[in-house]
């Protein structure tokens, strides 16, 4: 299994906004081109310092990952609202991770 995890920071002023077209327009594109959804966290916007919004999606290998990618280029619901993002992102970055137990070496 493979896990990708987006973290992205956003002005506190724009973290509702930013998980709200998560929810209504990510999520279903992404789960509709072939990744699970996985959970969204964030940070509180009241210690004055940007919001991170971490989301995570799995799916079982880069094979996998890859017909993902294919369905969101021929999606344009997904340039729509990565547009809409873009526009409140100031940093982040996304990381590949691989299940593994405590003690593997």
């Amino acid at each position: 299994m493979l896990y990708l995890v987006d973290t992205v920071d956003v002005e506190t002023g724009d973290a509702d906004t930013y998980l709200g077209v998560v929810e209504s327009d990510v999520v279903p594109v992404m789960v509709e081109a072939g990744a699970a959804f996985e959970h969204c966290r964030r940070t509180s916007g009241a210690i004055g310092q940007p919001v991170s919004v971490q989301i995570t999606w799995s799916f079982a290998d880069l094979a996998r990952w890859n017909t993902v990618r294919k369905n969101l280029v021929l999606d344009p619901r997904w340039y729509a609202s990565a547009e809409r993002l873009r526009t409140m992102r100031i940093g982040g970055t996304r990381r590949f991770y691989e299940k593994t137990s405590p003690d593997h070496r």
